[in-house]
C-alpha cells in the first residue's frame, strides 16, 4: 500500500468517524451494555460479560464525548454528569474552561499566603487623617456639562423567520406517526423510552 492511499484511508477513516461515529458509538455502546446485561440475567457468568459492559460503557460515553466536542453541548444529561462529577471534567468539551480556571484560582490561592512579603510587595499603613481631610477639600470643580443629545428612537428588532408550513405539518405528522405507531406496535412504548433516555 503506498503512502497516498495510506493517506486516502485515514482521512476517510476520520471523516466517517467525524460524520456517523458519535451515533454510532453511542447506539453501540449502549446495544453492548444491553446484551450483556440480558446475557447476565439469562444465566451466564458475570465474570465474563464485565468486560463486555466496560467496553459498552466506555463506547457509549466516547460517542458522547465526540458528539459534544462537534455541537458543544451534551446529548446526554447522563454523560455530562459522569463527566463533570469526576476527573475527565478537565476533558469535558463544553465546560472544561470553568473548572480549569478555578483549579488555577485555588493553586494560586494556596501558593499566596506562603510568599514572604517583601518591603515593596507589604501592603502600606492607610493614613486615615489624611484620608478624611481629602474627603473634606473641595476637589475641583465639575466642568458644566452640555445637555444631551436626543437619539432616534431604536428600531424594532426583527423577529425570526417563522418555520414554513412544510416543516410545521411535517413535524405534526411525524410526532402522529410516533404517537400511532407506540399505541399499535408491541414494544415500540418501551423502545421510545430506551431512546429517550439513551438520547
Amino acid at each position: 500500500m503506498s503512502l497516498i492511499a495510506l493517506a486516502a484511508l485515514l482521512s476517510l477513516a476520520g471523516l466517517l468517524i467525524w460524520t456517523i461515529g458519535a451515533p454510532l458509538l453511542r447506539f453501540g455502546g449502549a446495544l453492548a451494555v444491553i446484551v450483556a446485561l440480558i446475557s447476565i440475567a439469562g444465566g451466564a457468568p458475570i465474570t465474563s460479560r464485565l468486560s463486555l459492559i466496560a467496553l459498552g460503557a466506555t463506547a457509549w460515553l466516547a460517542g458522547h464525548f465526540l458528539a459534544a466536542y462537534k455541537t458543544r453541548h451534551w446529548h446526554s444529561r447522563l454523560a455530562e454528569n459522569i463527566v463533570t462529577h469526576t476527573p475527565l471534567r478537565y476533558l469535558d468539551p463544553v465546560n472544561a474552561h470553568t473548572h480549569r480556571q478555578a483549579r488555577r484560582e485555588s493553586r494560586s490561592a494556596t501558593t499566596e499566603p506562603n510568599r514572604e512579603q517583601t518591603p515593596a510587595t507589604a501592603p502600606t499603613q492607610l493614613d486615615h487623617f489624611a484620608e478624611w481631610e481629602r474627603e473634606l477639600t473641595p476637589a475641583d470643580p465639575a466642568p458644566a456639562r452640555r445637555p444631551a443629545a436626543k437619539r432616534a428612537p431604536a428600531r424594532p428588532a426583527a423577529r425570526p423567520a417563522a418555520p414554513s408550513r412544510s416543516a410545521v405539518y411535517g413535524k405534526r405528522a411525524a410526532k402522529a406517526a410516533t404517537n400511532l405507531a407506540v399505541r399499535k406496535v408491541p414494544g415500540a412504548r418501551a423502545a421510545r423510552s430506551a431512546w429517550r433516555f439513551l438520547k
